[in-house]
């Protein structure tokens, strides 16, 4: 992936929203060709599952064609609220049937969470080349011992008792550490850079 593209919507005009709301199948796929493509990147820019993404996006249009004659116009805004509304169920979900979380996914689906429910549209533009620099800044940033831990997870994929093994250390003193890094991170590169960098570290 060599960079996140802008991708938007391209507003429809009143007379569709009446047509959907008289049942017009024409004004519908109208809506849905105009905002599919840029709801699933904002949906995969919050849940980092393009599958999901379709999915939920797909549940939202077909609560919109259900309910027809309440739409009102403009529905920008009311699409985008679907859609994070529909990515937060999915979080919880993710939360509540995995019995079992790795080291940080827990914490990351919180992040996820809070993120989603803050009501900011996930980033769209951003070069991956700038996303890794200021990666790169923030983890020189860190204090000397949180950096040469965290360096071993995030740059070397190894594992907290990889890590802990490797360098003498107990494996819950290096779970703090990453720990501590993943907190500056977010400090340091804000939730919408932060949120594109999480993004892709689990790709």
């Amino acid at each position: 992936m060599s960079s996140y593209r802008m991708i938007t919507a391209s507003v429809v005009d009143k007379s569709v929203i009446d047509g959907i709301n008289r049942g017009d199948e024409r004004a519908f796929a109208v809506l849905y060709n105009n905002y599919f493509t840029y709801l699933c990147t904002c949906a995969v820019g919050y849940i980092f599952d393009a599958d999901a993404a379709k999915e939920i996006v797909n549940d939202v249009f077909v609560h919109i064609w259900n309910k027809q004659t309440e739409l009102e116009f403009p529905i920008h805004s009311y699409l985008l609220r679907c859609v994070q509304n529909g990515c937060l169920n999915y979080i919880r979900s993710l939360r509540s049937r995995e019995k079992v979380l790795d080291e940080f996914k827990e914490d990351l689906l919180l992040f996820q969470e809070e993120y989603c429910q803050s009501g900011e549209t996930p980033l769209q533009l951003l070069e991956v080349e700038e996303l890794k620099r200021q990666v790169h800044v923030a983890v020189a940033l860190l204090p000397e011992k949180c950096r040469f831990i965290f360096e071993k997870y995030l740059y070397k994929n190894l594992s907290p008792q990889e890590i802990a093994d490797e360098c003498n250390l107990s494996v819950n003193t290096v779970r703090v550490q990453i720990k501590n890094a993943f907190d500056r991170l977010k400090k340091h590169l804000g939730p919408a850079v932060f949120i594109l960098f999480l993004y892709l570290i689990k790709q």
